[in-house]
Formats: C-alpha cells, structure tokens, sequence
C-alpha cells in the first residue's frame, strides 16, 4: 500500500476517534442535512440551515398572515432579544451591549464614524492588508470623506497580525485601530486583549470584526477592554443567506457616540413621533430602521443552539482540530 494511503488510513481512523469522544456530536442532528455524504466545509461562508429555524420561520409566516401589524408587539423587540442571548450565549457581553442591526458593512461603517467624531483633534485610521476586502475599502471612503489618513499594517498571511506591527502604527494621532478578530483566509486569531490595550495606550478606540469568529472562537469583548465590534451571523450562528448582522458597544460608551445614520428605531420615544432626533441613551441608538423579522428569528435560532453548545467547547474543538491558530 503506498504511504500516501497509509496516511490516509490513519487520518481517517484518528477522525473516527474524534468523533466517537465528541460531546458536541448531537447536535449534528439538529440541523438539516440531505446529503449524508456530503463533507461540507464552507460554515465559514454560510452555515448550514438549523430545523429550529426552518420550523420558526414556518411559525413566523403564520404569525405574519394571521396576525398582521399585531404581530409587532412581539417583532418591536426582536433586535435586542437577539443581542443579549449573542451576549450572554456567544460572546463575553453584557446584556443591553449587543443588538441585531443592519449588514457588518453598515455597521462597521456607523461605528467607525462615531469612534472618529469621539476624536475629533485626530486624524489617524489604522487596520491590516489582510483585513477583509469590505472593511478595507469602507475605510478607504470613510478617509477620502473625512480627509483622514489611513495607516495600513503588513500582515503575515499565515500567521495574522502580530501585536508588534499594530505598536509601531501607533501614536498620538489614531483616532482608530480596526482588525478582525479572525483572519478570513489563515484562521489567524488575534491577541484581542493585546491589541486592545496598545490601542488604548495612546487614546485611540478599537473597533472589531468578529465575522470569522463569532460562533467559532471565545471572543472576550469585556475582559479585553473591547471599545466595538460588528459581526455577521450567517457563517458560524447559522442565519442563513443575506441574515441580518449585529454590533457591540460597551455599556459606558453609549451615551457619548453618535453614530451617523439618524433613523427612527434609533429615536428616544420612538412612537412620540417627535420633530427633531434625540437618540435613545441605550445600544438602541446604534438602530436605524424596521428590523428584518424574518432574519431575525434565524439569527436568533442560531444564537440559541450556539449558545446552547457552548462556545467554549465549540472553541475547544477547533482547537483540537488545528484549524485556527493564535499569535
């Protein structure tokens, strides 16, 4: 036999090892899988669709045709409901810190305007050339916009970014440092707290994309000092194609930032109808209009079985299996 199926051999026989040890292995069965045979790697572009899911969305359309506009006396809340089991199921949050809320990109942009006009007297953005297409270009318009400088970090394809680079970016004139926490190509993960910390050595706020790690990897927003995040939840939290995103804002933060989409959802006594915008205190301010109902239950489904799993040992078994790696 030759050693290329040898290896094979004990690849194969290490995985059933694994498998047969894996607590997490029940839940395989809580999702839809039609093809049995199917090794299916891509959860980092779209998860796979949950049955919970597939019976609520059912169980909202009945909702919505027997319901009608009654039905937004459950719906109204659905963006913060969402954002506190994120919270407290996903990520090392607050309750009333996270709240389901536009796209990543929208987010991401509402974000880094208000950490730049909460430091007005700077002139500095930094991220990483392996940071996401998306997030690069959005800076990009945001320094064009704002004639702002963008500093922009090598990174090591490989290994991600190193918290030594971030350092000698730094000074007295960043206004913003924003990385994602997990490298979409590598699966380089960040020292979150080391990062955070640099940046806040010489003022600047840090802002970070938790698309590739949310519902994959700890995210610890708190213990690390975590100023923002944005987030997806169609890739690990298994929202489905086009699935609303979500932010974070530390609870001591709210009140000072304004971010720069004034809309309704966003407005203190919302139903008062009032003439001029007074942005609720709340992480709600960070809303702009009608919530996607229907992508919100998905992500909240989602949210729920990973919160359910446990991120920990959902962690922990991607460590096992090498797939991520830490610098």
């Amino acid at each position: 036999m030759p050693l290329s199926l040898y290896r094979v051999t004990d690849f194969l026989a290490r995985a059933r090892e694994l498998d047969a040890a894996d607590m997490l292995a029940p839940f395989r069965e809580r999702f839809v899988i039609p093809d049995e045979h199917l090794v299916y790697l891509d959860g980092n572009s779209l998860g796979r669709l949950p049955r919970s899911t597939r019976e609520r969305l059912h169980l909202a359309i009945e909702e919505w045709g027997g319901d009608l506009i009654r039905g937004w006396d459950r719906w109204i809340t659905l963006s913060r409901e969402v954002g506190d089991v994120l919270a407290g199921g996903v990520l090392e949050a607050e309750p009333g810190e996270v709240v389901l809320s536009d796209s990543t990109s929208v987010n991401l942009y509402k974000l880094a305007v208000a950490a730049c006009a909460a430091r007005p007297d700077r002139h500095v953005i930094v991220t990483d050339d392996d940071n996401f297409p998306s997030d690069r270009y959005i800076f990009q318009g945001l320094a064009e916009e704002r004639g702002l400088d963008l500093r922009v970090v090598k990174t090591d394809i490989d290994l991600g970014i190193s918290v030594e680079a971030v350092r000698e970016a730094l000074d007295e004139d960043v206004a913003l440092v924003s990385l994602s926490h997990v490298a979409y190509r590598s699966g380089a993960v960040a020292d979150m707290a080391a990062v955070t910390a640099a940046a806040h050595e010489v003022g600047a706020l840090v802002l970070w994309d938790l698309s590739h790690s949310a519902g994959a990897v700890r995210v610890p927003l708190r213990s690390a000092g975590v100023d923002l995040a944005v987030g997806c939840t169609y890739k690990h939290l298994n929202a489905g194609p086009g699935a609303p995103a979500f932010l974070y804002v530390r609870a001591d933060l709210q009140p000072e930032l304004r971010q720069p989409i004034w809309g309704w959802f966003g407005q203190r006594d919302q139903f008062d109808m009032g003439a001029e915008y007074d942005p609720v205190a709340s992480i709600d301010r960070f809303q702009v209009g009608t919530p996607p109902v229907l992508g919100a239950y998905a992500a909240l489904e989602g949210a729920r079985i990973t919160a359910e799993a446990g991120i920990g040992a959902i962690a922990e078994k991607g460590r096992r299996s090498g797939r991520t790696r830490s610098r």
